[in-house]
């Protein structure tokens, strides 16, 4: 596992350098740093819209109610 850590690491120090260094196309090097500062924030993703399923799978109850309203 750890030459596989070295080895991201350094391809990330390469990235660096040449996006640094200007070696990069522009258009590249804005969506590199778009990337990690993505990544730097914890990665946000859009939230998906919970279905009745999911949230059974969360321990949340789902209770389905025939339509026509309330039976009050």
């Amino acid at each position: 596992m750890l030459p596989k850590l070295q080895a991201e690491e350094q391809l990330a120090a390469i990235s660096a350098a040449s996006i640094g260094g200007g070696h990069v196309k522009p258009a590249d090097s804005r969506r590199a740093i778009r990337d990690l500062e993505r990544a730097a924030n914890g990665g946000r993703r859009r939230a998906m819209k919970a279905t009745p399923d999911i949230l059974a799978a969360m321990g949340i109850a789902v209770i389905k109610q025939q339509e026509g309203g309330d039976e009050r």
